[in-house]
């Protein structure tokens, strides 16, 4: 980096510096973000109101006059008497200007009692709430949130600031994960109440019909009620017009609710009306859970919930100095192609500084990266080991759509011949299995369906059994494959190897491809399992076998099923890596991508899987299939087809790897 270069970054961080600390001063309204007008309380004296309230009519009348001490004379009014009105007004219309006069927090660096001050990232989500609440439109957030600089504090104080204000008998509830987290949160509402200056709206908190986690404010006739995921029944409630869920990411679920459930419960409780909130914030705790779900959805515009992230470099509290020119000089020298990429999207030099600090005290990077995200794509991102590109993932999810059609697939037998004969046929009936099409009865195409089996377990502990669907019609064309259905479950081995036979047979006799080891390592169930593709092959002999095709000829009898070993895994894992890489697949399944997310390399680097607490079932399963169709014959469509000819017969492929 030149000298020039170096100066010109220094300049920019001066810059940004300037922006992170500027001067921000709640009492004239200087600095704040929501949008403001100039307004005179005497000739000489300006304060800055929010723009909702200078256009209002009697705040035009004012501006008319001048000043309000001059409208105040003009009317006959006492100079004081106005004051006090427009401080009760914005006091009442002005939340920062509340939240500094009457409403005080316990500051977690000293400990000590102190004005509610907004700081900077809080600045950034009142903008956005208070836009949508003076829109006369219900409110509906989503805060993906970086840690400890009080995202929490502004939305109970701003949810309090409503129901003392705004609407009387207007309850709330504020759910969190633990019950630690309850008590924190009801003690700051108990410490705003026993400060709030009595003249201006005294506030007191008194249990509700006795119970421990309910309160009511008696004059305004509102209850705030707060629990923890652990207790769900005391935050049921069919009367709820605010509410906050706090650390949504680690809602984990319990003996008698879901945390998805009860999220929902509580949002569907909330009216669509002007003055109702609903906010849910957390911190980034992986992928595929109910959080993370609600952020995508936000993000891409799907959802009622607008998304708000705060990366850490907006925190000014995460900023270390330099203790000289020299210092900075050398630290730019040294920035990392990852620091510089946290420049060029706001980061200052000091903040940088701070992380490098930061990073030296955390376990891990990928933690660190969790705990104070850059972006919200680093906020998900699941390791420091995962084997897919978040950003190819993200760009995949663009084809995922909810699946046309759901049910199982019956016949006349479970299993045996009569499982695979003319009685086969779909239920719309809302079971497991999920299609993103049919098969495709007009045109005749060989080699064009291929449908693939990971095997589980029976118990609901066990890993999942999940059958996929992959359509290879695209290839004919120069496409590329599509992942159109998935089927999982839990059930015993032998019976859901009929399944896949089932559906191979549903989708224009498929190869079937099922991963052999599975049968041999997790059939705990029983020693059947071992031989149950040589009994199927007699009925549906469509099957991928794992033997020279050659040889097979000269009269080797085939083994059945596809075995995935340490090589074949890996070689599995590549494919699907250039697959994503490439956008060389269309992915329906959004549960397939979200297991492709935290998909990992373990501390052994010939080691792959999910992390912890997670399943990779669904990606083994098409992983396996699409892996399998790279090495098979490209799909041919038959003209001059002849159904009679061919019925009752199986035109036996093989992909030999």
């Amino acid at each position: 980096m030149t000298d020039v270069e170096v100066r010109q970054m220094i300049e920019e961080n001066d810059r940004k510096n300037d922006l992170l600390f500027a001067h921000y001063d709640p009492m004239t309204g200087e600095g704040s973000l929501v949008p403001r007008e100039p307004f005179f309380i005497a000739p000489n004296y300006v304060v800055y109101i929010p723009k909702y309230l200078y256009y209002t009519s009697v705040f035009q009348e004012i501006t008319k006059a001048g000043s309000l001490m001059e409208y105040a004379e003009r009317h006959g009014e006492s100079f004081n008497k106005m004051l006090n009105w427009f401080n009760l007004q914005r006091i009442t219309f002005d939340f920062e200007y509340w939240a500094a006069t009457c409403s005080t927090i316990r500051d977690k660096l000293s400990g000590q009692d102190i004005p509610f001050i907004l700081n900077g990232p809080q600045r950034k989500i009142l903008k956005i709430l208070t836009e949508e609440l003076f829109s006369n439109k219900p409110v509906r957030a989503i805060l993906l949130k970086a840690r400890q600089y009080g995202g929490s504090t502004l939305i109970d104080q701003w949810e309090a600031w409503i129901q003392l204000f705004h609407r009387p008998n207007w309850n709330s509830v504020i759910a969190t994960h633990e019950q630690d987290a309850s008590r924190t949160i009801r003690n700051m509402y108990q410490l705003m109440a026993d400060k709030h200056p009595r003249e201006i709206c005294e506030v007191k908190l008194r249990s509700f019909q006795g119970s421990p986690t309910k309160k009511i404010v008696p004059s305004r006739g509102c209850t705030i009620s707060v629990a923890c995921i652990r207790n769900p029944e005391s935050l049921r409630s069919n009367d709820i017009k605010l509410a906050h869920l706090s650390e949504v990411g680690l809602w984990q679920d319990n003996p008698t609710i879901k945390g998805d459930d009860l999220a929902q419960s509580i949002i569907a409780s909330v009216p669509n009306a002007p003055f109702t909130a609903i906010v849910l914030e957390s911190t980034a705790k992986g992928i595929g859970n109910y959080f993370y779900r609600t952020w995508k959805a936000a993000e891409t515009g799907k959802s009622a919930f607008v998304p708000i992230f705060v990366a850490w470099f907006e925190i000014s509290m995460y900023w270390k100095p330099f203790l000289n020119e020299q210092e900075k000089i050398d630290f730019i020298h040294s920035l990392s192609a990852e620091e510089l990429e946290r420049w060029s999207i706001g980061a200052t030099l000091e903040g940088l500084n701070w992380y490098r600090m930061k990073l030296s005290e955390m376990p891990s990077e990928f933690r660190m990266k969790q705990e104070f995200p850059s972006t919200p794509q680093e906020a998900f991102a699941t390791t420091g080991r995962y084997v897919h590109s978040p950003a190819d993932i993200d760009f995949l999810r663009n084809g995922c759509r909810a699946p046309k059609h759901v049910g199982s697939l019956i016949a006349t037998m479970q299993y045996g011949k009569e499982a695979i004969d003319s009685s086969l046929r779909f239920i719309p009936n809302g079971e497991d299995l999920y299609l993103w099409a049919m098969p495709d009865k007009e045109r005749h195409i060989r080699n064009r369906y291929i449908v693939t089996m990971d095997i589980g377990g029976r118990n609901d502990d066990a890993d999942w059994t999940v059958i996929s669907v992959i359509d290879r019609f695209g290839l004919l064309f120069g496409g590329v494959e599509e992942c159109i259905g998935t089927w999982r479950f839990h059930l015993d081995q032998d019976l859901a190897v009929w399944r896949a036979a089932q559906l191979a047979k549903f989708f224009n006799d498929a190869l079937l491809v099922v991963e052999f080891n599975s049968l041999d390592t997790k059939g705990s169930e029983g020693d059947h399992t071992y031989t149950i593709l040589d009994s199927i092959v007699e009925y549906y002999p469509n099957i991928y076998y794992r033997d020279d095709p050659t040889k097979v000829r000269e009269g080797l009898a085939p083994h059945y099923g596809f075995y995935t070993g340490r090589a074949q895994k890996m070689a599995i894992v590549s494919h699907m890596q250039h697959l994503l890489r490439d956008k060389q697949v269309i992915v329906r399944d959004e549960r397939l991508l979200n297991e492709c997310a935290w998909f990992e390399q373990k501390e052994r680097r010939d080691q792959y899987g999910a992390i912890e607490g997670e399943h990779d079932d669904i990606y083994m399963s098409y992983g396996i299939g699409l892996y399998v169709s790279s090495k098979w014959d490209m799909p041919v469509e038959i003209e001059n087809y002849d159904s009679n000819r061919t019925r009752g017969t199986t035109i036996r492929t093989h992909a030999h790897i």
